[in-house]
């Protein structure tokens, strides 16, 4: 990228779990941090698709507009997650579209995706059980210091049958992603010491 920009992997990610769904797909591209360019998107995505997804721009950054589009446009029914990652996630409509706006961080964007737009897109295809079937699992790693929201820690399991965490988990990190096996749903403000037992939400079950 030049200086200053960062590669488009958000967009890669979420069509490739859209197809999983079987989702038709129409690509917009990447619109500029400008209100009559976003707008003019919005408005060509609302008439032309059922549910919309954008990723970035929610949150309360100088050019972060898609959620003051949201709500000119129509309405925002929430925005802000008690969730790490991903707390700026936004959700609304424009007429009868239904809008899913992610975080700009990739971690942020593929988790709330998991999460939120999964089980939705999945209700209005008929399907009945949503929810990721969660396992129980054996932390094999010290977390001591845990957000006060809820969160989604990228880990993978060893040898030993438990589970190891990423060295870090930064939510622009998205490689951390590919290198775990799923995330450790943890409590809000719950500490986990090795050898606790914790709630796992495997990739094979959310990915599907």
């Amino acid at each position: 990228p030049r200086p200053g920009a960062i590669y488009d992997s958000n967009r890669y990610t979420v069509m490739g779990l859209l197809t999983r769904l079987g989702c038709e797909m129409v690509d917009l591209g990447v619109c500029p941090d400008d209100p009559d360019l976003l707008r003019d998107r919005f408005q060509q995505a609302a008439a032309s698709a059922d549910v919309v997804i954008t990723s970035g721009g929610v949150s309360v950054g100088e050019a972060d507009f898609t959620k003051a589009m949201m709500r000119e446009l129509g309405d925002v029914a929430f925005w802000r997650i008690a969730m790490r990652p991903g707390r700026p996630m936004a959700v609304g409509r424009i007429g009868s579209c239904v809008l899913f706006g992610l975080p700009g961080n990739p971690v942020s964007s593929f988790v709330t995706f998991l999460i939120f737009v999964r089980p939705f897109l999945l209700r209005t295809q008929g399907v009945q059980r949503v929810a990721p079937q969660a396992l129980d699992a054996r932390a094999d790693f010290d977390w001591l210091r845990p957000d006060t929201r809820r969160e989604f820690l990228r880990a993978r399991w060893n040898e030993q049958g438990g589970l190891d965490l990423y060295p870090t988990q930064d939510s622009a990190v998205l490689t951390s992603t590919a290198w775990a096996d799923g995330f450790v749903d943890n409590p809000a403000s719950q500490v986990v010491h090795a050898g606790d037992r914790v709630r796992f939400l495997p990739f094979s079950e959310l990915c599907r």
